[in-house]
């Protein structure tokens, strides 16, 4: 009788899951239709994206013209560790830019109208927002690591270990960011300016983390490996990939577990929103 309740509330939430997802396809659905009205203002800005977000590359590229290593660290492995952290970025700010802009719904009152609707208030936000443009985001991150697998020789050289580790760390990534924003968002129940201070985090971060860590200080060292897991994200498991000794007196293990590790950033923030929104008081407009 109990395995028999146990497999209805199985069913139960895979069902949830399921008309969750649903939903979120049908909410970007609509705004991918809607932007699409538009098709040549769309691919002026995702290419604008596209390009702005290549400069910032060649800006390190131009670096190299006159110092041949970043930290001990060439171009191709530098181009490594920039991929794996702007690619999973781009995919958050994609999928998650409801997220960024939560404050918006705060001022606005808007979030009051998501919680009484019969559907969770986080999906919403989550599919408040969702540009087309950031395509050309996304497209740069994944030149930029295609590029660096092509100067390492990654298709000739890599077995099915280094790939799947780079798939997995690019998990992680996500996990991190999308942990990030969450948190940020959930500061905007208590003072709707905190965006702006979880930014330096996220966008500060990966910034930080298109280098070597071992380049900065020892503080920030520490801060990103013990505080917030900034170095799991790409530079931990990019130092497994180039077959480099693991840093900071790390175990062995620690470059494959970067989706556990910033697993628990996503797991904290959510468990932070649900306490936001437990003394969440509406703002009366």
């Amino acid at each position: 009788m109990q395995s028999t309740l146990d497999g209805a509330g199985g069913g139960a939430h895979v069902r949830r899951a399921g008309g969750a997802v649903a939903l979120y396809g049908v909410l970007i659905a609509a705004q991918v239709r809607s932007q699409m009205q538009y098709k040549t203002s769309f691919v002026l800005e995702a290419l604008g994206s596209f390009l702005g977000n290549v400069a910032e590359f060649a800006a390190i590229l131009i670096f190299f013209q006159r110092f041949e290593t970043i930290g001990g660290w060439r171009v191709p492995e530098v181009a490594l560790l920039y991929g794996l952290v702007a690619l999973p970025f781009a995919v958050v700010h994609l999928f998650g830019q409801g997220l960024d802009e939560f404050n918006q719904h705060i001022r606005q009152g808007t979030f009051d109208q998501m919680l009484v609707r019969p559907r969770t208030a986080f999906l919403q936000v989550l599919a408040s927002k969702f540009q087309l443009r950031q395509l050309g985001r996304l497209g740069e991150g994944l030149l930029v690591l295609g590029l660096a697998l092509w100067w390492l020789d990654a298709w000739r050289r890599w077995g099915a270990s280094e790939w799947l580790l780079a798939g997995w760390t690019m998990v992680g990534g996500v996990l991190f960011f999308l942990g990030l924003m969450v948190f940020g968002a959930t500061l905007c129940f208590w003072t709707v300016e905190s965006i702006e201070a979880i930014n330096i985090l996220t966008y500060g971060g990966s910034e930080m983390a298109r280098y070597p860590l071992h380049i900065f200080g020892d503080r920030l060292r520490r801060l990103f490996v013990y505080v917030v897991p900034l170095a799991f994200v790409n530079y931990v498991p990019t130092v497994a990939l180039l077959d480099r000794p693991v840093p900071f007196g790390l175990p062995a293990w620690a470059p494959f577990a970067s989706p556990l590790v910033c697993g628990l950033v996503l797991a904290g923030g959510m468990a932070a929103w649900r306490v936001g929104v437990r003394h969440y008081l509406s703002t009366g407009s």
